[in-house]
């Protein structure tokens, strides 16, 4: 008996001793150290998902807070630009979203920016997806973006050339003005602005900025008559048309010669632009008037436009159309604007002079 018990004592420790060789000792303080680390990182982990959480919920409430606030600025600004004040208006050259230039940058042009006319068809016409989304921003703000040019003859700035129109100087003058306004509503402009300067002399051609009545009409299409009191006809014609299939929304400016001006026509037009340009201003009032205040045509509908181009003492000093508008007109006036406004933004300027001028004839209310 003591044998057996012997033999099953041996057999025990030798199973001992080959099962005890194959297991891996515990790592007691290993396992503390993780666990330890485990708890305290958990805790500081969550304290951080919480942090990330309150961060990203605030993030999105200031986002949304901001959206709301921008769409009340924008209404205010809408509100603004359609109560009865005088305006500010400018002619936009070089208007190219690639360039690095503040000169050819239209976003930069102030919020209370009323009226701002592209000129150069390769600018206007040519509307990258840059140029959609700067119109689209300015528009979102209220300021209205029209497109312009010096009109003599039928077909001015298209591109077809005269024998695209037709030999009926009735039907050219209505085809002219159809695709005019057509262009305004593919590029979603706000209106056209009509470069009106018989009076004036051409740099490009003998005579004055009127059509080429000196050869047979089929072969030019004379479109502006060159006498101030004679021959409207086909101008009178082209400026209803145009008021007729533009519509009532749509802006429709004359600038240059208003004083020669067909009374008849006065009624189609929204403001009478008057290039007051070197301080000219003082005796446009009585000019516009003389000739069209017959027609129904009021102070608040004329503007007084200085030139900045190449004109720097003019772009310093043009605080002085806002204090002829204030001081003498008591803003009896359409407004104020700038050839060549864009040339503000330079020297990194701002458009300095511009937002003085709003800022005089239309002080913020306090």
């Amino acid at each position: 008996m003591k044998k057996i018990d012997s033999l099953i004592i041996l057999i025990a420790l030798t199973g001992c001793f080959f099962s005890c060789t194959n297991t891996e000792a515990l790592d007691v303080e290993s396992r503390a150290v993780n666990e330890l680390y485990s708890k305290r990182d958990s805790l500081k982990w969550l304290k951080e998902d919480s942090v990330r959480k309150n961060n990203l919920e605030d993030s999105i409430a200031i986002a949304q807070e901001n959206a709301r606030l921008y769409a009340l600025y924008l209404q205010d600004l809408k509100s603004y630009k359609e109560s009865e004040h005088p305006v500010m208006f400018g002619w936009f050259n070089a208007w190219d979203p690639a360039s690095p230039s503040a000169y050819s940058q239209l976003t930069l042009l102030p919020d209370s920016m009323d009226i701002v006319s592209i000129w150069g068809t390769d600018k206007m016409f040519a509307l990258n997806d840059q140029k959609k989304e700067q119109l689209r921003e300015i528009q979102a703000k209220g300021t209205k973006v029209i497109i312009g040019w010096i009109i003599e003859n039928i077909g001015d700035q298209i591109d077809w050339d005269k024998t695209h129109w037709p030999d009926e100087p009735e039907a050219a003058v209505k085809a002219y003005a159809k695709a005019i306004c057509d262009s305004v509503q593919k590029y979603n402009y706000d209106g056209f602005d009509i470069d009106y300067e018989p009076s004036y002399a051409s740099p490009f051609k003998p005579g004055s900025h009127c059509g080429d009545w000196s050869t047979p009409w089929e072969q030019n299409k004379a479109l502006i008559s060159c006498q101030r009191d004679d021959n409207k006809d086909y101008e009178n014609l082209f400026f209803k048309t145009m008021r007729e299939l533009l519509g009532p929304d749509k802006i429709l400016n004359i600038n240059g010669s208003i004083h020669w001006l067909d009374p008849v026509s006065a009624k189609y037009f929204d403001y009478f632009v008057v290039q007051s340009y070197n301080g000219n201003y003082a005796s446009w009032t009585s000019q516009v008037l003389d000739r069209l205040q017959s027609a129904g045509v009021k102070k608040k509908q004329i503007i007084y436009t200085e030139s900045f181009e190449n004109k720097q003492q003019n772009r310093l000093n043009f605080r002085r159309y806002a204090d002829f508008v204030v001081n003498t007109l008591n803003r009896d006036a359409g407004g104020i604007g700038a050839y060549h406004i864009n040339e503000d933004a330079l020297d990194n300027n701002n458009y300095q002079q511009i937002r003085e001028a709003i800022s005089i004839m239309n002080p913020s209310v306090k």
